[in-house]
């Protein structure tokens, strides 16, 4: 394991154990040292997140239709992401309701940015069928 990852993980353990001590006497204390505790990763995760992103437009980029197929895709694996994080925010928060609207709201968003693809995708089979 990396420095910079057992870093990342320390400070992740070390948040959810000080928001788990302090939600008996103060839950709203207990949600912010959560939350620091989520900001500091995605902070920290900023420069391999940015690595990943530039390996995969060089990769779309040598493919003959990369970014025409795989962008959408990639598009939305970054949205389950970011809506997961943020379900598991408004979860901890007692939010379940939120929760829900908002893996809801992923999924639509998935499904529009994947919209091209499947376009593509209906185009080719009735081509081959013809």
């Amino acid at each position: 394991m990396s420095g910079g990852l057992a870093a990342l993980v320390g400070a992740a353990l070390a948040a959810a154990v000080l928001a788990l001590v302090l939600k008996k006497d103060s839950p709203a204390l207990s949600l912010a040292v959560g939350l620091a505790g989520v900001l500091c990763l995605m902070w920290g995760m900023l420069e391999p997140a940015a690595a990943l992103y530039r390996a995969v437009r060089e990769l779309m980029g040598g493919l003959e239709h990369g970014a025409q197929i795989y962008g959408p895709v990639v598009k939305a694996v970054c949205i389950a992401a970011v809506v997961r994080v943020a379900c598991a925010v408004c979860q901890d928060a007692g939010q379940a309701a939120l929760a829900a609207q908002l893996e809801l709201a992923g999924t639509a968003a998935a499904i529009v940015v994947c919209l091209p693809l499947v376009t593509q995708v209906l185009t080719l089979v009735t081509r081959m069928v013809a």
